[in-house]
């Protein structure tokens, strides 16, 4: 693997060198090359459990977009091998998930944030209702309740007004935008998923129910055929994985409210050069 010299200020990475040797970063596979330790500048552009599954950004965003299978922060990096690995059928990807049960539960239950201030106690609480369901051995329970917990975090996340006939829509467009050339590109990825779980579905006009994991297939119908093991456990993975995004994203909100009141006071040049 080829790795640049930092060129930035503070032996940093620049932006354009991070866009270009994460690109060389997705071709790392542990399986093959042994394990390595990620580099500092990792996370600033690729979500940490994607290190060492030897998976593009393009593939695990096609994972998310075809599938609806959430890659952001869950599962881990083995299981995300497995998943671009396996057939691309959808029964083929729910197929890996069901297999790998037990390291998706211990990387979900490793991913809840702790309960804090700051926090709606209702998340917390909720998904560690998920957990002792499914670890009690109620897959479906758990899946459901995920479910239900995800929407207002799909809401949150995308920024989305609730409006009636006009949130679902709007879910769905944050959802499709498209992947650019840009520094933080992959955290589109972390609603990609939700597309998938809101596709048209009209069971008075008798539609066929969708592959992918779907929203109002579940909620209107409940085909236990349809919400199987391996949805079941997308439903869990889906809310773990808003959780933990939702709490990473009110870091960077309070760093760069640190940061913007070190510059205010003339201190942020001082603080690094202590470091």
């Amino acid at each position: 693997m080829t790795h640049l010299t930092p060129k930035g200020p503070h032996g940093r990475l620049t932006p354009a060198e991070l866009v270009e040797t994460a690109k060389q970063w997705d071709l790392y596979d542990a399986s093959v090359e042994g394990w390595r330790p990620s580099p500092p500048s990792y996370t600033e552009v690729r979500y940490e459990n994607w290190w060492g599954s030897g998976a593009t950004l393009r593939q695990l965003h096609g994972l998310a977009k075809d599938h609806g299978i959430p890659v952001a922060w869950v599962p881990p990096a083995d299981v995300l091998r497995e998943l671009v690995k396996a057939d691309d059928a959808h029964r083929a990807k729910l197929a890996v998930l069901t297999a790998a049960e037990e390291r998706i539960r211990t990387s979900c239950r490793y991913e809840i944030p702790e309960l804090h201030a700051g926090w709606s106690e209702d998340y917390a609480i909720t998904v560690r209702h998920v957990m002792a369901a499914w670890d009690d051995g109620h897959l479906l329970a758990a899946g459901c309740l995920a479910l239900a917990g995800s929407e207002d975090l799909m809401i949150n996340i995308a920024e989305v007004e609730r409006k009636a006939r006009k949130t679902y829509p709007r879910l769905k467009q944050a959802a499709a935008r498209e992947l650019e050339e840009s520094l933080w590109l992959h955290e589109q990825v972390a609603l990609t998923p939700i597309g998938p779980l809101f596709t048209t579905y009209m069971p008075e006009d008798n539609d066929p129910i969708p592959e992918a994991l779907s929203r109002h297939a579940v909620v209107h119908r409940m085909p236990l055929d349809h919400f199987n093991d391996g949805h079941c456990i997308v439903a869990i993975m889906l809310m773990v994985s808003l959780l933990r995004e939702m709490e990473e994203r009110r870091t960077q909100a309070e760093v760069s409210s640190l940061i913007d009141s070190l510059i205010d006071g003339g201190r942020y040049d001082e603080e690094l050069d202590t470091d």
